[in-house]
């Protein structure tokens, strides 16, 4: 049984900072994006936006974190569109100053991007929007938040009103047979306190928008090499990490949390090389809309 109700790890900004740090680390996931985002991002999806070069592109970016991806986003646009207006939609204060203290330092590279800051959610930004006179967006961001929103459809249905013909959306999130996916589904006694929905309920949500998609897959691995003993301070953060769910090891029994470790090496990928290390599977999925 569990000791007390379990919260969400994304309602605990700190400690989320700290899970994500760890997860980075351990993780090559930021050298894959930064590479995916020159090549696929750059050759395959900068050429569906429907917008003359000499113009000015208008970007949307949902939930854009401390801006890492963001940044290497707006460099690839600048190669085709000298000035791009990037509207940063993030709840979280302590994140958008970490975003423009990057931008400040990246600022030779972003020379001809403009910032809007809104530190709100989605929901906020819609409603607060809603009265105002209709603006359109070129291309919008939502890199793994997409799982986190509430009423997806409803945003969904918002974000095609105000995306602009010819427009792409483009959706990172972590696919249905990532390790944290799989763990989340494993455990109902996890359920109540995850805000994650699956790729499979994000599909849903597009179809009954009526939003033209295709998926592709991103692989990532994760080295959760002396992580999964269920001693380690790493492996504590990294296992809140995958099950989206703050101080997990206080707030279940000894027993749930070996089964959750358990399951965890049980999924862990083959390794054919001699490092002998311990890799699961963080694959993601990006969404591209067009409309």
């Amino acid at each position: 049984m569990e000791k007390s109700p379990l919260k969400p790890l994304i309602s605990f900004n700190q400690r989320y900072e700290e899970c994500y740090g760890t997860y980075c680390k351990l993780t090559n996931n930021v050298v894959v994006l930064e590479e995916w985002i020159k090549s696929y991002f750059h050759e395959k999806i900068i050429k569906e936006i429907k917008l003359e070069d000499e113009k000015e592109l208008e970007v949307l970016g949902i939930g854009s974190g401390p801006g890492k991806d963001e940044i290497n986003v707006l460099k690839q646009l600048l190669k085709r569109w000298p000035r791009v207006k990037d509207t940063v939609v993030e709840p979280h204060l302590s994140h958008i100053n970490r975003y423009k203290d990057l931008a400040a330092k990246e600022a030779k590279s972003l020379d001809g991007v403009s910032f809007e800051w809104r530190q709100q959610t989605v929901q906020q930004f819609i409603r607060d929007t809603k009265d105002q006179p209709l603006k359109k967006y070129h291309f919008i961001m939502l890199f793994h938040v997409m799982y986190f929103i509430e009423d997806l459809e409803d945003v969904l249905k918002n974000l095609k009103g105000i995306l602009d013909d010819g427009g792409v959306i483009l959706g990172m999130l972590e696919c249905d047979n990532s390790c944290m996916a799989m763990t989340i589904r494993k455990f109902p006694q996890l359920k109540n306190s995850v805000q994650a929905a699956s790729t499979k309920e994000i599909e849903k949500a597009l179809k009954s928008n009526q939003l033209n998609y295709v998926k592709h897959r991103i692989h990532i691995n994760l080295d959760a090499t002396g992580c999964l003993d269920g001693e380690s301070k790493e492996g504590e953060l990294l296992i809140e990490l995958l099950t989206q769910t703050a101080y997990l090891k206080k707030n279940v029994s000894k027993s749930l949390y070996s089964k959750i470790i358990e399951y965890l090496k049980s999924i862990i990928l083959p390794n054919n090389s001699e490092d002998g290390k311990t890799l699961l599977r963080g694959d993601c999925d990006a969404i591209i809309i067009t409309k």
